[in-house]
């Protein structure tokens, strides 16, 4: 019966094991969401020496500069009439600014802008605007060929659900992750069409599974979009696995990466278990050997003339 009951566990116990390794895990994509630098204005037809609403947004920055630009702004602030610009205070990140401007001419032609930047042009943001009366240009300047439009970066953490799943993944089971990517724009134009592509894998030569990511992707200038998704590594998951996203058709072609390791500390614990269950079997059964071989020596001593010679003194002592 306790042969049984053992029996009994170790099956209950290998099925929970298989379950916890197989068990289908459904984990929702988080809607993509825009974020950073942000300007409008209240119209976009306006003449030299009219005054414009502007509403500012998203700056972390707690001052900034706003300036009537030719060329798109693509040269930055040598495009832009900087003597006739205008310094604001901004609120909190969550409390959009709005303030009232006077456009002036800038000193190249268009197409034009109201550009809103940062102290340390780290955070820009543009509002395209038709300058009546101001000549038009072809646009000059900006980022060469190969220079990046976008930055793109990519992190991963193991996001297993409830018992079996935890239980799944430190038996070296497959793991759910949470993969974030986030994309910025570089530039001071709106980029559109961008494309996105995920994957994970052991190595660059060894795929191991893809995560689908938002298409056609707009992202206004200084802006930043981002995505949650999930992803599974399927199983042995015992090694350094790398991440990986491929932006495109925007400019140059963005590859980012980042590495995670996972380490299966069920699994790790059980092969030590059976490392010291092993080395126990191997020490009981070396001991056994040993105890047979003296009983055999006892035995063999026993029926020699030493045995006999004994033997015969026992029976004399127990006669008398």
């Amino acid at each position: 019966m306790t042969g049984i009951v053992r029996h009994g566990g170790r099956v209950v116990l290998l099925a929970f094991v298989l379950s916890a390794l197989t068990f289908p895990f459904v984990v929702r994509a988080e809607a993509s969401s825009i974020s950073g630098p942000v300007v409008s204005v209240d119209r976009t037809d306006v003449s030299p020496g009219e005054r414009l609403v502007v509403t500012i947004d998203g700056f972390t920055a707690r001052a900034v500069t706003i300036a009537t630009c030719g060329n798109e702004a693509r040269r930055g602030s040598s495009d832009c009439n900087m003597i006739e610009s205008k310094g604001v205070r901004v609120g909190e990140a969550d409390t959009p600014t709005v303030t009232q401007i006077g456009v002036f001419a800038p000193p190249v032609g268009c197409p034009c802008v109201i550009r809103v930047s940062s102290q340390n042009n780290d955070e820009v943001a543009v509002a395209p605007i038709n300058l009546i009366g101001h000549p038009i240009g072809p646009v000059v300047g900006g980022p060469r060929l190969d220079d990046p439009l976008v930055a793109v970066s990519i992190s991963a953490r193991a996001t297993p659900h409830g018992l079996m799943g935890w239980v799944g993944a430190n038996l070296g089971g497959r793991v759910s992750y949470e993969v974030t990517v986030t994309v910025t724009n570089l530039t001071t134009e709106p980029l559109h069409q961008l494309e996105l592509f995920g994957s994970v894998g052991r190595s660059d030569e060894d795929q191991l599974a893809t995560f689908a990511l938002e298409d056609s992707i707009e992202i206004g200038p200084g802006q930043t979009w981002k995505q949650v998704v999930p992803a599974e590594v399927p199983a042995p998951s015992v090694s350094s696995i790398e991440w990986q996203v491929v932006a495109s058709r925007a400019g140059p072609t963005i590859i980012a990466t980042s590495t995670t390791r996972h380490r299966p500390v069920l699994l790790v614990i059980l092969a030590m278990v059976l490392v010291v269950d092993l080395s126990v079997l191997v020490i009981r059964y070396r001991m056994r050997r040993r105890a047979d071989r003296e009983l055999a020596g006892d035995g063999e001593l026993s029926e020699g003339p030493i045995g006999r010679q004994a033997a015969a003194r026992r029976a004399f002592a127990t006669r008398r």
